[in-house]
Order: C-alpha cells, then structure tokens, then sequence
C-alpha cells in the first residue's frame, strides 16, 4: 500500500523524519516498508501490512 509522506505529515505538528529515516523507523518497529520513492513534491512509501496489522492500519481517515 502506497502511503504520501506529505499526507503523513498532515497529520503532526512536529517535522517528521526525512522519508529515508521514517521508512527505517517504520520497518523497525511496525511495518515493512519496500519502496521509498521521490514522486515530484512528495515522496511515496510503499507499505507492506501483514494481516496481523490490517486492523489497525486500514482504519485510517483520508480527510477531504
């Protein structure tokens, strides 16, 4: 699953690390990130969610 680092954002008041690093942290402590990539202003994350973590993960709110 493709996650926006821009979107994450959004949602912190505080600066997130940088891509690279918030994809290290993630896959260290919850989940697996495959791909990091630049896509023009953003960059894109892709996710791996294992069934165990579906339900926490997929319950997220995409703001309009």
């Amino acid at each position: 699953m493709k996650f926006s680092y821009n979107w994450l954002q959004s949602y912190f008041k505080k600066k997130l690390p940088a891509p690279e690093k918030l994809a290290e942290l993630l896959t260290m402590h919850s989940f697996e990130v495959e791909k990091v990539e630049k896509s023009g202003n953003d960059w894109l994350m892709d996710i791996v969610v294992t069934a165990n973590r579906a339900a926490d993960a997929f319950s997220h709110l995409i703001p309009p």
